[in-house]
């Protein structure tokens, strides 16, 4: 005997009937929609508008021939006379001469409107549902997303273990920059957006596929039978077509844009995980390329994502066996032609020898946070080489270290800054600290804060990659900074045949009281065109490459030499 759960079959009809017609049990749902009362004898020709098979009678006497189960369509009346359009599963039950009846309110759920596999394998789901042994187990929540009622992950796994003897897309969605829209008008209304997005992809005609939500704002959608690449890109336009159409909610509209990767089966995997992951690896591509688009997978992006793994894995050993050192590259003043300063520059020396320059590992501590503590301990060996600077007599030459979009987005970004000072009880006006437009620009106000605070301590700050990022004229003004840091490919440009900035740039931050500095010098033409528009410091390997703490002790006892 099957017995019904009814604690979370919202939206599904469930009736036991007996060989006569009478409805021997119903579920609440049934109840509250269709009017039905368990202390009044009912039959199914009361709530039956119409079915496949003729008036309820002859469906009644269809049913009790078939051997075990089928699906059906009927329409029922509910309790206010409106319509219900359903989709059923009808099993027999030959011992107790009781035929079961599980049916999906189409509207209720709006999940699948295509009459293939996809729409009956709900059928079938919900049936099972119905079974004691599995409902003591599981329920509708389980197969179903409880914001959008679409299907969730564990449905589409059912499905692809039923189905995958077919050629199926997996298209892995996300809605970029969701969080803004939770955050600037609450949940609820987030909520509504990811039911909109579901509606909106249901109405896509004439291709077999589902569409569910997996997590937070992202979706799977899954085609099934595909037989062309060219029907794959054609869906992917029809999709980009419902998210150009703005979405409105209370009144405000509001643009959501999307990035996706596909994968196929069987060609990217065999194995559901496998197609699901190798998806959300190519949705990440497309939303590291620039959002708004979508990508295949290929295989090298697994192979790009194990490098970042091993990379991540490499670097925290490296941390552990203190395999880092700083290197540092001479800064020269141009009208004395006196070292000034060094730009601290980290290097990897791994234990077979080989250094590794910053452009390898950088990126890859900024994404793991790894970036946090090893940036603290730049500044602080950057402190103590004051320190020993001083010590033997050099009391102006200053350390320049690069401050990364990591670390003062850090909360206690100063604070922590404020310790290695107090601890190496280093002399701030020796300690430069250079950081970039963009990294100043990503939140401008709380970031300028922050090195304010630092440059009333007496600690010098340069603008660095001057050129490349925003430059706006205006915030330049507002910055707290005194050096003016003019990027390398401005400086490249010199006796190219092409127009530069280079001379614009000086006369600019001269206007402004700043200091600039030419980083990336190579030759004589480049040093000496600087020296005529009265560049105040260079950096280069026409002075020296960066060089070990040792070495740059003992190119401070020497007379410049340009190369």
């Amino acid at each position: 005997m099957r017995i019904p759960y009814d604690a979370v079959l919202e939206g599904v009809i469930i009736l036991k009937i007996n060989y006569e017609g009478i409805i021997i049990y119903s579920n609440d749902y049934a109840q509250k929609k269709l009017g039905l009362d368990k202390n009044r004898l009912q039959t199914l020709q009361n709530i039956i508008f119409s079915n496949n098979y003729g008036t309820p009678e002859q469906f009644l006497r269809q049913f009790i021939k078939i051997d075990n189960k089928t699906n059906c369509n009927i329409t029922f009346k509910d309790n206010t006379g409106e319509l219900i359009t359903t989709v059923c599963t009808i099993e027999k039950n030959k011992n107790n001469k009781e035929i079961d009846l599980s049916a999906v309110d189409v509207t209720k759920y709006d999940l699948i409107s295509r009459k293939n596999k996809l729409y009956y394998h709900l059928l079938d789901t919900v049936h099972l549902l119905s079974d004691k042994y599995l409902l003591e187990q599981q329920h509708l929540s389980f197969l179903y997303d409880t914001v959008t009622g679409s299907p969730n992950k564990n449905y589409f796994i059912k499905y692809f273990e039923e189905y995958k003897g077919n050629n199926l897309v997996f298209i892995y969605l996300d809605a970029d920059n969701f969080k803004s829209i939770n955050d600037s008008f609450g949940r609820s209304f987030g909520d509504a957006v990811l039911k909109e997005i579901i509606k909106r992809v249901n109405n896509i005609k004439d291709i077999n596929y589902i569409i569910g939500r997996f997590y937070a704002d992202e979706f799977l959608i899954l085609i099934e039978d595909f037989d062309t690449m060219e029907k794959i890109n054609d869906f992917m336009e029809l999709l980009s077509n419902i998210f150009d159409i703005p979405f409105t909610n209370n009144g405000i509209s509001f643009g959501v844009s999307y990035s996706a990767g596909i994968s196929l089966y069987p060609r990217d995997g065999k194995d559901f995980e496998d197609l699901l992951n190798n998806a959300d690896l190519a949705m990440h591509r497309a939303k590291a390329e620039g959002k708004r688009n979508f990508i295949f997978y290929e295989p090298q992006f697994r192979q790009t994502i194990l490098e970042k793994i091993y990379m991540e894995s490499d670097l925290r050993k490296g941390i552990t066996n203190n395999e880092f050192s700083l290197y540092y590259q001479p800064q020269v003043d141009m009208l004395t032609n006196e070292v000034c300063g060094f730009e601290a520059l980290i290097r990897w020396l791994k234990p077979d020898g080989r250094i590794i320059p910053p452009f390898k590992f950088i990126t890859s501590a900024e994404e793991t946070g790894l970036m946090i503590p090893m940036g603290a301990w730049v500044i602080e060996e950057a402190c103590k080489f004051i320190n020993k600077l001083n010590n033997i007599g050099y009391h102006d030459i200053y350390i320049a270290v690069n401050i990364s979009a990591v670390q003062i987005a850090q909360k206690n970004f100063v604070s922590e800054f404020i310790e290695i000072i107090e601890r190496t009880k280093v002399n701030t006006k020796q300690l430069h600290l250079e950081i970039t437009e963009t990294v100043l620009m990503k939140d401008i106000e709380v970031n300028t804060a922050k090195i304010r605070e630092l440059q009333n301590m007496g600690m010098i700050i340069a603008l660095d990659d001057f050129g490349t990022g925003y430059s706006s004229l205006t915030y330049l003004k507002q910055l707290p900074i005194n050096i003016l840091k003019m990027d390398k490919s401005f400086v490249d440009e010199i006796g190219s045949g092409k127009k530069n900035l280079v001379r614009s740039i000086i006369n600019l931050g001269h206007d402004l009281e700043l200091k600039v500095v030419a980083e990336g010098v190579e030759d004589k033409a480049q040093l000496d065109y600087l020296s005529y528009y009265n560049c105040d410091i260079l950096q280069g390997y026409i002075v020296s490459k960066p060089i070990p703490e040792n070495q740059a002790i003992e190119f401070l006892k020497k007379p410049i030499k340009f190369k």
